[in-house]
């Protein structure tokens, strides 16, 4: 301000733009002492400066007036949402000044009016422009951290329990409409709290990672994979009728079973639903739960899935 009153010619302009550079290093001294408590005062004194500015330079017809909108900015960009009505209202005190000075406001009290509230309007949007794009990028990179924090188990890469309902939900709905089966298989790995027991925490999330894996590898593109449990994942496999789901859960338990995972033998028991056999997705998911314990033991020479054994046995064994 300081600077363009000089280029033109405002002498005095340029003398109340020099106080208000002192006005600010007080603020900034004010500030290290006494935080935000006088805040408002210096955002009320740099509109009444403005306004002896503009004054002193011309009235409402001074071209220092255009220095609104960019006070206006300054004010506001660094500054909580909440707090904007009480930094923009003392404009009225800029307005009140020029008015003193210039009773008509540059010939015409309302085009000078409106011309005050113009750029102080066209400040206000400039902030919300300015903030619009940081905002939309902070949500996006907010809710991309908290979705997959929340939706993907960081162990498997496998869905939470969180977006179970909502996408096999979806995956039904679809399965309706283009009159396709869909089924459900409900995967639980033996003795899972005896291994935790026997190799910790960190060894137990190494064998639920290894055996997820073999999981992937046994699904097609389009089915869906959670870990709705320590021990328990289910899978949302389109187009499959029960008795191809079936085949896939034995699938299952034989290939993980049949290999050793970090030296030991894990064993699987699984079992399947199928829509629209069963219509609810409640149903849905109880069935195939409950189906576990209806399935037929594999023998423990194929790799199947036994129970009642500890995972030290099926090692040893």
């Amino acid at each position: 301000m300081t600077f363009a009153a000089l280029a033109l010619g405002q002498r005095l302009g340029a003398g109340g733009a020099a106080a208000g550079v002192a006005a600010g290093a007080w603020s900034v001294a004010v500030a290290r002492n006494r935080g935000i408590s006088l805040t408002h005062s210096f955002a009320v004194a740099d509109w009444l400066l403005l306004g002896v500015i503009v004054a002193v330079s011309g009235g409402a017809r001074s071209s220092l007036l255009f220095a609104v909108p960019f006070l206006v900015l300054a004010q506001l960009l660094p500054s909580e949402r909440a707090e904007w009505p009480f930094l923009v209202a003392p404009v009225l005190v800029l307005t009140i000044v020029v008015a003193i000075a210039d009773p008509t406001l540059g010939g015409n009290r309302a085009e000078g009016l409106a011309k005050v509230f113009a750029l102080t309007a066209a400040g206000i949007i400039a902030v919300y422009e300015i903030k619009r794009p940081r905002a939309r990028g902070a949500a996006r990179r907010g809710s991309r951290r908290a979705s997959r924090a929340v939706s993907v188990d960081s162990t498997t890469g496998f869905y939470t329990q969180a977006r179970l309902h909502d996408l096999v939900a979806l995956r039904m709905n679809e399965a309706r409409d283009a009159h396709q089966p869909l089924s459900v298989i409900c995967v639980e790995m033996d003795h899972f709290a005896d291994m935790r027991d026997f190799l910790g925490a960190a060894g137990a999330e190494a064998v639920v990672q290894s055996v997820a894996r073999r999981l992937q590898r046994l699904l097609a593109a389009d089915d869906l994979a959670f870990r709705v449990a320590p021990d328990t994942f289910v899978l949302a496999l389109t187009g499959r009728t029960l008795p191809q789901a079936q085949t896939l859960a034995n699938t299952l338990c034989h290939d993980v079973g049949a290999h050793l995972i970090g030296r030991h033998r894990q064993t699987l028991s699984a079992g399947a639903a199928s829509f629209p056999t069963t219509r609810s997705l409640q149903d849905l998911l109880v069935e195939a739960h409950d189906a576990i314990r209806h399935a037929p033991p594999v023998p423990a020479h194929v790799g199947g899935a036994v129970r009642r054994r500890s995972p030290r046995l099926a090692a040893a064994q």
